[in-house]
């Protein structure tokens, strides 16, 4: 598993809409850090608590969740590395969804004292963090707009139309191919349909010359009919997509 320096792909994101100076890039490159690894479906961060510290994704995905009374599951987004999966905890006083590892995660524990300090210290990082803050509520409202509008193929198509973007942001996504660690029941349950239904849609996809989809490896064949069947507009992620590498 690729993970590189700790800050470096949060770096990447936070300078792609953001100007930082040298001293900007150091003070978070200086931010005290515990490092943890997780196994597949291991629960990052429990629903409900009261979080002292921000979770930054090194190396393989994680995912948001909710679950009603019947045990079943929603996943409400993919966290990719460079993310900070529960950055609105920094923010509010309890989690608002549980986080929990898609497959084998490497992730860095951040104190929030030590990020306040940084932030009341730097103006330039206290707006870039603030906007992660609101790409993320971005991509819930898209996510919304997903489960409740778009049918079945659409839903899936636009899943991976994003993590496309969102992995292209920070090098992993090169020539539209990237591997993510899910299963089908992964799959459906961020598109809210059963696993039967996940497999024929998966299965449709490749008939129709979309994607290459084995397992956990993805690669995007013809981006831009992928594009119009998803609706996909990359303006809420302030992203475009390279497609033609």
């Amino acid at each position: 598993m690729e993970i590189g320096r700790p800050y470096s792909r949060l770096l990447l994101r936070l300078e792609r809409l953001n100007a930082l100076s040298l001293d900007d890039k150091q003070r978070l490159i200086d931010l005290p850090l515990k490092i943890a690894n997780y196994s597949a479906d291991a629960e990052v961060v429990s629903h409900g608590d009261s979080s002292s510290r921000c979770t930054l994704v090194l190396g393989g995905f994680l995912y948001s969740h909710k679950s009603i009374a019947t045990s079943r599951r929603q996943i409400t987004s993919f966290f990719v590395p460079g993310d900070v999966a529960d950055l609105s905890s920094f923010y509010l006083s309890k989690v608002e969804h549980g986080i929990s590892a898609l497959g084998p995660t490497v992730v860095a524990f951040v104190p929030h004292s030590s990020l306040t300090e940084v932030l009341d210290r730097s103006p330039g990082l206290a707006r870039a963090f603030w906007r992660e803050t609101l790409m993320q509520a971005a991509i819930s409202q898209e996510w919304i707009v997903n489960l409740g509008r778009r049918d079945a193929i659409a839903r899936i198509a636009h899943i991976l139309c994003e993590l496309t973007a969102r992995l292209q942001m920070v090098g992993l996504a090169r020539d539209l191919a990237f591997s993510v660690p899910w299963t089908q029941m992964d799959v459906a349950d961020a598109s809210g349909i059963s696993q039967v239904h996940a497999n024929r849609v998966i299965q449709e996809l490749r008939q129709l010359g979309l994607v290459e989809w084995d397992s956990k490896h993805v690669r995007i064949k013809d981006w831009d009919s992928l594009v119009r069947l998803a609706s996909f507009d990359s303006d809420y992620l302030q992203s475009s997509v390279e497609a033609d590498l």
